[in-house]
C-alpha cells in the first residue's frame, strides 16, 4: 500500500535540468535562450502531467479498496 503519493516541484525539476546544460559551440545566444525556454516547458509541464496521473493512481486505488471493502460486507466475509 502506498501511504504517500510522489509528488514533483515542476519549477524546481525544469531549473534543475536547464542549470546542467551548456551552450555548444557555434550556437547564438538568441537559439540557445530559446533551447533553454524550451527545455523549461517541456520538463515543467511533462512533470506537471506526471503529477496529476501520481494523483489520479492514488485515488483510483483508495476507491478500489473501498470497493474491495463493501464487496466483502456485502459477501458476509467481513470479519473486523
Amino acid at each position: 500500500m502506498i501511504d504517500k503519493n510522489m509528488n514533483i516541484d515542476p519549477h524546481e525539476f525544469a531549473l534543475a535540468l536547464i542549470s546542467n546544460s551548456k551552450k555548444e559551440d557555434g550556437v547564438d545566444n538568441q537559439r540557445f535562450i530559446k533551447n533553454q525556454l524550451t527545455l523549461y516547458l517541456e520538463a515543467y509541464f511533462i512533470i506537471e502531467d506526471f503529477n496529476q496521473l501520481e494523483i489520479k493512481q492514488l485515488n483510483n486505488m483508495k476507491q478500489q479498496q473501498i470497493s474491495d471493502l463493501f464487496d466483502k460486507m456485502l459477501s458476509g466475509r467481513f470479519t473486523p
